[in-house]
């Protein structure tokens, strides 16, 4: 019977096993999940569990519960090692021979130099460290948040509610100016200091300070001390590849893929961990929500193809990327890739934004204004030209 195995037991894994069943593929399905639980969806750890509106059980993936009905072979608490032409090897020696297989392992948290592995100090990738970190902040007085990306400005918001004093320290002279740009990052860091956190920006952590074996704050090279009960790290995630090293698939900051994500003959990679070929915006790697259940689909019909036929179905990765974030009573929408945008201009009465590279439209992101984003998305799509957009924006 021919067996394809997937790597890894988030959304990317799990959809991907649902859509190759929902493409007709009828032999072994193996899914090897680190984790222990059953899988679980991410947005809600940093808003819902974190806040206590939800629990571990109200986080599990449907399709993750439906994996029996799939016919899936889940094999949780596996640690995958290595990777050949032909299986995929785990710790203790064992491995798992394959016709085909999906890389789908997505990404950890990064660390910052010097940080200490002791009680109060956060990072939150998994629902180990939501509820880790859920705990901290019941007794937290004082929280500091190093990164000002989105995970790190989603807690400080759920933290504020809380009554905790919040303090975010990010390198940047401006929050989220790497992501959506300097014009935008100043919106979201304006909305949060209206709510009460505090920001530390152009500002490098040096230290640590530790009592008891616990946190105590955190200094800055400007010779700030900044007191913590509680330190999060949301410095970024990193693609979770280490484990491929002297396999047959290429990477690079994720596991290099063609605009139909595959990486060798018959492996194939899908979600955080992936970095393709897009066909509007180059090689990109997006650490969203809708590409990992988007890839699965691509992912799904060519490798059932691959193995049917010994060629790709041909089906690309070619969807218009799109994020959102939820802070505060604010939704911000992105559609595209502003990563290298050399314009923007501000639109719908400076509520939103477009962004620009090369006279063509990449992106669009608004608050509280899905219709935009929407219409936006399928401009992008279109490649619609800079000038095209901006002028329908202005009438």
């Amino acid at each position: 019977m021919v067996r394809v195995v997937v790597a890894g037991g988030g959304l990317a894994g799990v959809s991907v096993c649902r859509d190759l069943r929902a493409r007709g593929f009828e032999g072994e399905l193996v899914l090897l999940d680190r984790e222990a639980g059953p899988p679980y969806d991410r947005p809600p750890l940093s808003k819902q569990l974190l806040r206590g509106a939800a629990e571990p059980a109200d986080v599990v993936l449907p399709d993750g519960e439906r994996l029996g009905e799939f016919g899936v072979d889940h094999r949780r608490g596996v640690t995958v090692t290595g990777l050949t032409e032909h299986a995929v090897l785990l710790a203790g020696g064992g491995e798992v021979p394959f016709d085909g297989a999906v890389i789908a392992t997505g990404a950890a948290a990064r660390r910052v130099p010097g940080q200490p592995d002791i009680e109060g100090v956060c990072a939150l990738r998994t629902l180990d460290d939501a509820l880790a970190l859920r705990e901290n902040l019941a007794t937290a007085g004082n929280l500091v948040v190093i990164g000002g990306g989105f995970i790190g400005l989603e807690v400080a918001a759920t933290a504020v509610a809380l009554g905790i004093t919040t303090t975010v320290v990010e390198r940047d002279p401006v929050p989220l100016a790497p992501a959506i740009g300097p014009v935008a990052g100043g919106w979201m860091t304006e909305l949060h200091r209206a709510r009460g956190v505090r920001f530390a920006c152009g500002a490098e952590v040096v230290g640590f300070t530790v009592d008891g074996g616990r946190v105590r704050g955190v200094d800055l090279a400007d010779g700030e001390h900044l007191p913590a009960d509680v330190v999060v790290v949301g410095v970024g995630a990193a693609p979770v590849t280490g484990w491929l090293t002297g396999s047959p698939v290429p990477v690079a900051d994720g596991v290099v893929c063609d605009s139909g994500l595959r990486a060798a003959p018959r492996i194939y990679a899908a979600g955080d961990v992936a970095r393709w070929a897009h066909p509007l915006f180059g090689s990109i790697r997006a650490e969203h929500w809708t590409t990992a259940v988007d890839h699965a689909r691509t992912v799904a019909t060519n490798l059932v193809a691959e193995l049917e036929t010994g060629a790709g179905g041909g089906k690309e990765a070619a969807e218009v990327p799109y994020f959102w974030t939820d802070q505060y009573d604010v939704k911000l929408q992105l559609a595209g890739w502003a990563g290298g945008h050399d314009r923007c201009e501000v639109v719908e009465d400076g509520r939103a934004l477009l962004y620009g590279r090369e006279d063509r439209l990449v992106a669009a992101l608004a608050i509280n204004r899905p219709a935009f984003v929407a219409r936006h998305r399928r401009a992008i799509a279109a490649g619609t030209s800079w000038r095209e957009a901006t002028e329908a924006a202005r009438r």
